[in-house]
This record gives structure tokens, sequence and C-alpha cells, in this order.
């Protein structure tokens, strides 16, 4: 099985982190609908997310239909995490494509912005418009104290429509911020 390419990886990261993608914005629901606003096969429609339990998992339907084979070396689906509270990117997840089937990456992010990769993650093809990514919260740094962390996702294809890669980023601003897994926000004290 090929890997997907680390300088790909790195170009994909390079350019969310330097999208500014670090702000979280209001908590995140369980759909998070996004607009026809990107060319290319991956501009993204719905996500749904199932992030109440681990696994943590985020499932992208996109308005065109593609397949592993379309996509390789051309399509990357990114989920950006930032677990530590501190307006960086942590770990990205990511899916692309082998040419025969999907393939699925956590690579973490040092505070240098290298990436290194920590190893495979649960996903796959969900139908002909959609494709799903999966990760255990263990294979994830949580910062110390964290009762939340925050997400965003990234799609990236080049192609035909694309020649100089279109992008498509949900939330359009910022993140959204997710509580983890069995932590209840605290109530705020009412005023006296």
């Amino acid at each position: 099985m090929r890997r997907i390419g680390g300088s790909a990886i790195a170009l994909l990261v390079g350019a969310a982190l330097a999208a500014g993608l670090s702000l979280p914005v209001a908590a995140g629901p369980s759909e998070l609908s996004d607009p026809n606003d990107a060319r290319g096969r991956l501009d993204v429609r719905l996500v749904t997310t199932d992030l109440a339990a681990s696994p943590l998992t985020w499932r992208f339907e996109t308005f065109g239909r593609w397949t592993a084979s379309q996509i390789w070396d051309r399509g990357y689906l990114l989920v950006q995490l930032d677990t530590k509270g501190d307006e960086l990117i942590d770990h990205v997840l990511v899916l692309g494509s082998n040419g025969r089937e999907i393939v699925t990456t956590l690579m973490r992010v040092r505070r240098s912005g290298q990436q290194v990769e920590v190893g495979s993650i649960g996903g796959g093809k969900d139908g002909p418009r959609a494709a799903f990514v999966s990760v255990a919260i263990h294979k994830l740094a949580i910062g110390a104290d964290r009762t939340s962390f925050s997400w965003s996702v990234l799609t990236s294809f080049t192609g035909t429509v694309c020649p100089r890669t279109c992008f498509d980023l949900v939330p359009d601003l910022g993140m959204v911020e997710q509580p983890l897994p069995g932590v209840t926000p605290s109530p705020s004290p009412s005023p006296s």
C-alpha cells in the first residue's frame, strides 16, 4: 500500500496554519453545513460528527461525486485539531488515496511546525460523495486540565477545474470548540 506523500501533507498543513485557522468559535453541533463555495470534487456540503465518545469521528459529504482513484495524489480531506488550547494546530487527521483505496494518517504537529506521522487511523469511503475519519482519543496529546478541543476541516483538490489547487474550509472562519468526551462543562456562577 502506498502511503500519502509527506511533502503533500506538509504543504497542506502549512497552508492550514497560514490560513489562521486557530481561533475557536461557538460550540459545535453534530452537523455543520457548508455552502457550495469551492471548485473541485472536494467542496464540502456537510460535516457530521460523533464526538461524544472515543473514537472521535468526522464524516464529510461533498457536493460532487468522487472515487479513490479520482483523488489519488490530487485531493485530501483534513481534520485539524487544537488539543492544547494554545491557538496552534496540534494534530491533523489526513484522508487521501493510494489510487485504489482511501488511506488515513494521524500527524502530530510540533511547535516548530514539523509534522510527525503517528500512524494510521480509521477511515474510508462512505458512498459516492462521502468519507469518514476516526481517531481514538488516547492517540491525541491533550493539554493538561483541558475540558475541550477545537477542530476544523480543510479539503484540497487539484485538477482540470482547479489547476492551482482549490481549498474548502469548514467552518469558513475559526474552529469549532468541542467538549472532550465524558466532560460536562461547569455551570457559570450566577451574579450576586
